[in-house]
């Protein structure tokens, strides 16, 4: 994902369940060290306090690692050498299911869409023996991922139900103190969110995802 708080925001509950089945790891684009309205602040200073930040929400919801790349907040490049790190994790970590930014959906952040159209670049990489050849001579064979769930989408395929992990997610979030005061009333925005889901396929609470096949 692009930023350290888009994981719980968007997907929280449905990582909370996955937790207790398997392992899940975090790839976070970018620290969001411009994540801040306090003109005096260090970006450094930002970046350090939400990399804990992210680290104690992934905790809280059992997941294994986070990986920081620590590109450039707000200037995220899916041209550059973003796709080709993100291959050789994939192709390291050989998950069956990846989550990302939805690259075609109305998000303000460009950071959401550069993050998205890298990954779809990544996956393809990372899945056929004649993309960047180097990776299978240092023994980084391909690796082909099963499913691609995009999140946030105006256009979801596959709505999850996360009822009984609701509460969870919404502790994981409030891990991301100094985020909170930048989401006035993030906790209604929220709640409505997966509620709105959950009507979708008569549950409590849900969450949205465009699901490709891989």
């Amino acid at each position: 994902m692009a930023h350290p708080d888009d994981p719980e925001l968007s997907s929280g509950g449905t990582i909370a369940q996955w937790t207790q089945e398997g392992n899940v790891h975090y790839i976070i684009v970018s620290c969001g060290e411009k994540g801040t309205w306090n003109r005096n602040a260090l970006p450094f200073m930002v970046a350090e306090t939400r990399e804990k930040e992210a680290r104690s929400a992934a905790r809280f919801l059992g997941v294994k690692k986070v990986i920081f790349l620590r590109k450039p907040d707000g200037a995220v490049d899916a041209e550059g050498c973003l796709k080709i790190e993100l291959a050789v994790l994939i192709r390291h970590l050989k998950p069956y299911t990846i989550v990302t930014n939805d690259p075609w959906y109305r998000m303000f952040h460009p950071d959401h869409r550069a993050t998205g159209q890298a990954v779809i670049q990544a996956i393809m990489i990372a899945r056929d023996w004649h993309f960047c050849l180097s990776l299978a001579e240092i023994g980084l064979k391909p690796h082909r991922p099963r499913e691609l769930l995009l999140t946030p989408t105006d256009k979801a395929t596959f709505i999850n139900d996360i009822t009984t992990t609701y509460a969870k997610k919404m502790k994981a979030i409030k891990r991301h103190k100094s985020q909170l005061k930048l989401l006035p009333h993030w906790e209604k925005r929220i709640t409505r969110y997966v509620m709105d889901y959950g009507k979708r396929i008569n549950v409590t609470y849900a969450e949205g995802f465009h699901k490709m096949r891989l």
